[in-house]
């Protein structure tokens, strides 16, 4: 079995793994370009070089020159790119440096909060025999289990009076005169209407004995109205009966553990929940940083595209072509030597642009995969899957199955469902006289009423766990996962 921190543990090892591999084909990509501008400028001097044997000393003079610009502004637009591209890496490594601090902030956190949770949880057995005869507290129970019964009775009314309201007043509401009369308020102080509408619309009402079905309709849509207020003060005073109980449970708690567990727990977890909020936002400047770095990787930035047009302008102009073609036509030793090195150079040109090619392509998918197993690691954290109460029957979700997800062989949604099947709850030991219904536990232990870290549970439900943005149908990605259910 998998603690729900254990699993997030693994999740944020791989996603790191991903990230370096994507940072460290960036910076190869972009050491590659840097190379082939720096080969470029080099064959530039080599030309030259052949420009001294084949040409008089004017041409020479104005090929040089020519030569000089072009490389010198290539090489000063290269150099300004490389300037934004560390200033762009230095702004992601301060940034990552952050996230990774953070992560083992909130490790530490976590580990915090589970071990204080399994100390109190350890102690609720203890609790329950002792508030079991506790005559105060068995007094409070009572008072908040009748609260609680009225409550619910309350909003049992409250839900059938709407029913009918919403059945037994369709009739009224389909009768088109009718409503043209109450939507007109006739028949009370607000109607203002005077002379032939007036009389026309007295006329309409006397046809269809309006008065009377007026006071009916007025009377089955006061009653939900009603009933509705009344459920809602019935709950608020049984949240107070459950609070007081709840107070009790942890007082008793705090008396047994020699401190207030339950404040410690909901602290960490709000502590938590503050690391992930500046995490998430951490993700968000993180990619956008990648992205503008992605544009010099893929040399589709301006500066790049500059660069690369006056050297190509300059290597491939007439009279380089020219001068090539001299070169090659009358043969030297000192000509054999510079033709040969610059056709080496145009072969390591291709190499380094084959292996640029590949990079990126491997890049791309790094990436590609670096982003499905965010999406599952945010939504992981968001949800507080990592809380105590979390736990997986399948091993296999460190193991193999994430070594899948690492590799893109299954998708995030794919990786979540298998999740899902295998979830567990883990409920606290106790319960059966403290912490009733959850009252007064931490929402990483299934309760309500402290930090909202973990799935928890509402005060009038048992607790699902689920939601969190996990909806139906559809595929992995964009606002949440779709899986075809939630956890």
């Amino acid at each position: 079995m998998l603690t729900g921190r254990q699993t997030l543990a693994s999740l944020d090892q791989a996603l790191g793994d991903l990230k370096r591999e994507e940072s460290e084909l960036s910076t190869r990509i972009e050491r590659a370009t840097r190379s082939i501008s720096d080969i470029r400028s080099h064959q530039g001097d080599l030309y030259k070089d052949l420009a001294r044997f084949h040409l008089d000393d004017s041409k020479a003079s104005l090929f040089d020159g020519h030569m000089d610009k072009s490389t010198q502004e290539a090489k000063r637009i290269m150099d300004k790119r490389a300037r934004s591209f560390k200033v762009l890496g230095e702004q992601l490594r301060e940034k990552e440096s952050r996230y990774a601090f953070l992560q083992k902030r909130r490790a530490g956190l976590a580990e915090e909060s589970e071990s204080t949770s399994s100390r109190m949880d350890d102690l609720l057995d203890d609790i329950d025999a002792k508030l079991a005869n506790d005559a105060t507290f068995l007094k409070q129970k009572s008072k908040t289990d009748h609260a609680l019964e009225t409550a619910r009775a309350a909003k049992s009314k409250a839900e059938q009076a709407q029913h009918d309201m919403d059945e037994k007043g369709k009739a009224y509401e389909e009768d088109r005169l009718f409503i043209y009369l109450w939507t007109r308020d006739f028949g009370t102080p607000e109607y203002r209407t005077r002379g032939i509408i007036r009389t026309l619309d007295t006329w309409v009402a006397g046809l269809i004995d309006f008065e009377e079905a007026r006071a009916n309709y007025s009377l089955l849509t006061r009653i939900p109205d009603q009933l509705a207020r009344h459920a809602e003060r019935c709950e608020e005073l049984a949240n107070a009966e459950q609070e007081k109980l709840a107070q009790m449970s942890r007082a008793a708690l705090t008396e047994a553990a020699g401190e207030d567990l339950g404040a410690r727990i909901d602290h960490l977890d709000n502590e938590i929940i503050n690391i992930d909020t500046e995490i998430e936002a951490l993700d968000q400047s993180i990619d956008t940083l990648k992205e503008a770095m992605q544009s010099f990787t893929d040399g589709q930035d301006s500066d790049f595209l500059k660069a690369e047009e006056q050297l190509a302008t300059s290597l491939k102009s007439e009279e380089l072509k020219d001068l090539w073609r001299r070169a090659i036509a009358t043969p030297s030793p000192e000509d054999e030597k510079l033709v040969r090195q610059i056709e080496d150079m145009n072969t390591r040109i291709e190499e380094l642009e084959r292996d640029i090619r590949q990079d990126r392509q491997l890049q791309r998918d790094i990436t590609r995969r670096r982003s499905e197993l965010g999406k599952v690691t945010q939504q992981f954290r968001r949800g507080g899957y990592d809380s105590w109460e979390t736990t997986f029957s399948d091993n296999s979700l460190t193991t193999v199955l994430l070594g899948e997800l690492v590799k893109g062989a299954i998708s995030g949604a794919d990786y979540w469902a298998r999740a899902k099947r295998s979830h567990k709850r883990r409920k606290p030991r106790g319960g059966r006289v403290g912490f009733p219904g959850g009252a007064g536990l931490p929402g990483s232990m299934g309760g309500f009423g402290g930090s909202s870290r973990g799935q928890g549970r509402s005060r009038s439900s048992g607790g699902s766990f689920g939601g969190g943005g996990f909806s139906s149908g559809g595929s992995f990605g964009g606002g949440g996962f779709k899986t075809g259910d939630t956890f």
